[in-house]
């Protein structure tokens, strides 16, 4: 009897990590939406190309400065990297555009925002380290709000 307490006890403890981990991760990719519309919106206010650059658990926000020619990393709130990313696997595809190919500079943002207030066509998928049941999308067309989509596998 007491075995078979311990056993759900154990069950039912496990399931509630789970979840907390889930949660944070809802969350997680709710806020990257979020800031990825806030880029949008701040390249359009400034007049100026924003990017964003997306290294497996790491993420950076840059503004691009015309007088230099360089991506200038933007790490103020509320665009700075928050500590959860570093459990996070993240990958971005994007559509080519006219400079990616060929460009020497290989410096640049995995995904562009421009003045105009329109964005690279990208797909950025997110899920835990070792989890690839639940995977997260942010995506955009380059026109429409990116919104965050869970895709279970």
């Amino acid at each position: 009897m007491v075995a078979i307490v311990a056993v759900l006890a154990g069950m039912v403890g496990t399931s509630f990590i789970g979840s907390g981990r889930h949660q944070s991760m809802e969350g997680f990719a709710h806020r990257m939406a979020q800031r990825v519309e806030l880029a949008r919106d701040r390249a359009l206010q400034r007049n100026k190309e924003w990017g964003l650059y997306v290294s497996e658990g790491e993420y950076e926000f840059a503004e691009f400065d015309e007088a230099n020619q360089t991506w200038e990393p933007y790490a103020l709130r509320p665009f700075n990297a928050e500590a959860f990313a570093t459990d996070v696997l993240m990958e971005a595809e994007v559509e080519e555009y006219e400079g990616q190919v060929g460009a020497e500079d290989d410096a640049l943002p995995d995904i562009i925002f421009f003045s105009s207030g329109e964005v690279t066509p990208f797909e950025l998928s997110m899920h835990p380290i070792g989890d690839l049941t639940r995977v997260w999308l942010l995506e955009s067309d380059g026109f429409s709000r990116v919104r965050a989509k869970l895709k279970e596998r």
